[in-house]
């Protein structure tokens, strides 16, 4: 079994990406990041392009594990996008493991119950 919970500063959030409607809202969140990351200004003040980009990711969170997540998450954390960055990449490291383990866990279940193709062969003849 996949591990459901991710931990950031403290905190653990749960988070089972094989439930349709938690992979809806996390498909959308990324959807809504892409399209509001193109309104970003490439020029003016840094200030403004880094805490824009934060905010980016205080929507991801908010929008994945619901609204008021991103405060916990981000709970003393500078508005920093090197460190905003490195929550939001553990965050990515945490789904991918466990899109991987549900994956070869279903496919080791195939394998189990699936009849062997020899022994189907052996069958025929």
């Amino acid at each position: 079994m996949s591990q459901k919970t991710w931990e950031i500063n403290g905190k653990s959030f749960e988070l089972d990406l094989t439930d349709a409607d938690t992979v809806e809202r996390y498909e959308n969140a990324f959807e809504n990041m892409e399209a509001a990351e193109k309104l970003i200004p490439k020029d003016g003040k840094a200030s403004e392009r880094i805490r824009a980009c934060c905010g980016l990711f205080k929507k991801l969170f908010d929008t994945i594990f619901g609204e008021g997540t991103s405060d916990q998450v981000f709970e003393g954390v500078p508005t920093s996008i090197s460190a905003y960055e490195e929550i939001y990449y553990s965050f990515l490291d945490f789904a991918h493991a466990q899109f991987e383990a549900d994956t070869k866990q279903r496919a080791e279940r195939l394998t189990k119950y699936a009849p062997n193709r020899k022994q189907r062969r052996a069958k025929k003849k």
